[in-house]
């Protein structure tokens, strides 16, 4: 710096000061909209792949269930006939029958309840973008201060 003040005293011009690395307030708050922009869009975006990924896991999970409960269905089915006929052997046909159709339909609606219960909106919440957004939130807001 004094050799440009040297320099400007030498020419008969005042000395103008060093250029400052500050950027005026108006470039700063284009960076900053802009930069705010792009950090909206890349948290939609990591949402949006976060909730693409759950979905899909989702998708083979209920495939792989759908298959197993078929499977299994057939089973239980031979399983219930079996029942029946075990227990037409003491009482009537028909009241066994209905015996085992009643015990079978308590269990599905148990059963029915639970996964009703289970299957919430929650567990679809894409919980590493809602932990960034709160990141950079709190980053803006200590930038202000």
């Amino acid at each position: 710096m004094a050799t440009m003040i040297q320099s400007a005293l030498r020419q008969g011009r005042p000395a103008e000061p060093e250029a400052r690395d500050e950027l005026p307030l108006r470039e700063v708050l284009d960076d900053l909209w802009r930069n705010t922009d792009t950090l909206i869009r890349q948290e939609f975006d990591l949402a949006s792949a976060e909730l693409d990924r759950k979905l899909d896991r989702g998708k083979k999970d209920a495939a792989a269930a759908a298959v197993g409960g078929a499977v299994l269905y057939g089973g239980v089915l031979c399983l219930l006939a079996a029942v029946a006929l075990l227990l037409s052997q003491e009482m009537k046909s028909w009241v066994a029958t209905l015996v085992v159709a009643i015990a079978a339909m308590a269990a599905g609606a148990g059963l029915l309840f639970k996964a009703r219960k289970d299957a919430t909106p929650a567990r679809l919440t894409p919980h590493r973008t809602v932990r960034t957004i709160k990141e950079d939130v709190r980053t803006i807001k200590e930038a202000k201060q």
